[in-house]
């Protein structure tokens, strides 16, 4: 089984501008990137307001041997996007079974809370969010993809 623990980082519309930055400044190389517009090409029920059409709804990085991951979204939908609220570990594999494994363990502690119950969605065939019990949301996803 092979698991990656990514930096995932949510930055409310800034998102272009900030892989725009790594790719300049720290050498990063774009290995995956859909945009709002672009997902509605695969989810024709994704909706995004008018002037979002190039905010990201996913993307990996490649900075040296280390991947990070960028989006728009907050993390914890319970929560206002913030500083803060902009950060969560993205666990992935092709591995359906293992991630599936790591979700049901999570949600068996009792301070540990599913923001994003574990099912297929559209860029998925398994997801889940989860807040642990010191605040930090875990994204469990089963990738499609080899970063």
């Amino acid at each position: 089984m092979k698991l990656e623990v990514i930096p995932f980082l949510s930055l409310n519309g800034r998102g272009a501008e900030a892989i725009t930055f790594y790719e300049s400044y720290l050498g990063a190389e774009v290995l995956f990137k859909k945009t709002y517009k672009e997902m509605t090409e695969m989810d024709p029920r994704f909706t995004y307001k008018e002037g979002q059409e190039n905010y990201i709804t996913h993307s990996v990085l490649q900075i040296g041997c280390n991947k990070i991951m960028i989006a728009e979204e907050e993390m914890d939908p319970a929560r206002p996007w913030q500083l803060g609220n902009s950060f969560s570990l993205c666990i992935q594999s092709k591995d359906f079974p293992a991630i599936e494994a790591l979700y049901e363990k999570l949600t068996q502690h009792e301070k540990v809370h599913v923001l994003t119950p574990f099912e297929k969605n559209s860029f998925s065939p398994g997801y889940a969010r989860v807040r642990d019990p010191f605040g930090i949301v875990i994204q469990l996803t089963v990738t499609r993809h080899d970063f």
